[in-house]
């Protein structure tokens, strides 16, 4: 039993050694194949064989989270990255030899392209991070994933506030590069959501991508709508309970000398209330005023017309006496 036990231990031995060995040879290797695909190579140079023929990029934006959209200053802040491939032709090996199918390399290492965002709302902003990480196929397949928070233009609507929908682009476009050069394709025709969070005021509708063949711009499409019932329960019942107490004011009766403290009280609570709900109403007139805005102005004059109404009505059913007609009524 002692001599079995002991035949086992040193066959397990020498099995360790051997996978030690075999790891260690496996990276010398794989560090030699690195530095003999990576080394020598210019990275301003198109990865082609022809200089004449064009790269195909291929893209797709995934959007993770819709940060903020602040209306008044047209600003679409989001969160998402852009899955960005092409074919570099200098790269390809035969896996079958070395077993090395795929490897990940820092983004500066070999040639990438230069993107900006076409409607930056901050200047122009190259798509470019040091610490992202390319991932090379055996068959010269080159992906970059690059991800950052975008803030970009998008001019609102809100004159159906809040009931409104926006739609927000997303542009992203080659820099340096002319057609003959490089050629940008989209691999979907929506934006990707699969990993999209909630947003509390604004809900993902749906995308579209377009491209624009001159430029080759590439342009992502957001329909998004806003979660009225916040404001249905904040601006737009309490602006109608108070049109509705406008009225009952002609029922109490003109004895009671009630009406025009009534109607005044009426008036200066619709106009707290407009300043308490500022902050919530898009301050912005451009392209239309918002309905809800058009509203409460319109409360607040018919409220101040009927304070008139009220003291004029009071003014005649407590006058004594009788009163000549003046010229004017007379001629009427």
């Amino acid at each position: 039993m002692k001599i079995q036990n002991g035949g086992c231990v040193v066959i397990l031995i020498i099995l360790v050694s051997f996978l030690r060995e075999s790891y260690s040879i496996s990276y010398r290797n794989f560090d030699e194949f690195f530095k003999n695909i990576t080394g020598g190579k210019n990275i301003n140079l198109r990865p082609v064989l022809d200089h004449k023929s064009k790269v195909d990029i291929y893209l797709f934006f995934h959007l993770i989270y819709i940060k903020e959209f602040n209306e008044v200053e047209g600003k679409l802040s989001l969160t998402g990255y852009f899955n960005i491939s092409w074919v570099d032709q200098t790269i390809p090996w035969n896996s079958t030899e070395n077993g090395i199918e795929q490897f990940t390399l820092q983004e500066h290492i070999i040639w990438k392209p230069s993107f900006i965002i076409g409607n930056s709302y901050d200047g122009v902003k190259l798509i470019y991070r040091d610490e992202n990480v390319i991932r090379v196929q055996s068959n010269g397949v080159v992906t970059w994933t690059t991800g950052d928070n975008y803030e970009v233009f998008c001019n609102a609507d809100v004159s159906r506030y809040p009931f409104d929908a926006q739609i927000c682009n997303l542009e992203i476009l080659p820099w340096g590069y002319t057609n003959e050069e490089i050629s940008v394709v989209s691999i979907f025709d929506y934006v990707v959501h699969d990993l999209l969070n909630p947003q509390k005021t604004w809900e993902f509708i749906e995308s579209s991508v377009t491209k624009r063949e001159d430029l080759q711009l590439i342009t992502f499409s957001m329909l998004l709508k806003r979660h009225p019932m916040f404001f249905v329960l904040n601006l737009i019942l309490p602006i109608s309970v108070m049109i509705i107490l406008n009225i009952f004011v002609f029922l109490l009766p003109p004895e009671s000398g009630e009406r025009v403290g009534y109607a005044v009280t009426v008036l200066l609570a619709i106009a707290v209330f407009l300043t308490i709900s500022s902050e919530n109403l898009p301050a912005t007139s451009i392209p239309r005023l918002s309905s809800i805005s058009i509203l409460l102005f319109a409360d607040v004059s018919i409220s101040a017309f009927i304070v008139m109404m009220v003291i004029l009505s009071s003014r005649y059913y407590h006058r004594e006496g009788e009163y000549p007609v003046t010229k004017l009524c007379g001629d009427l």
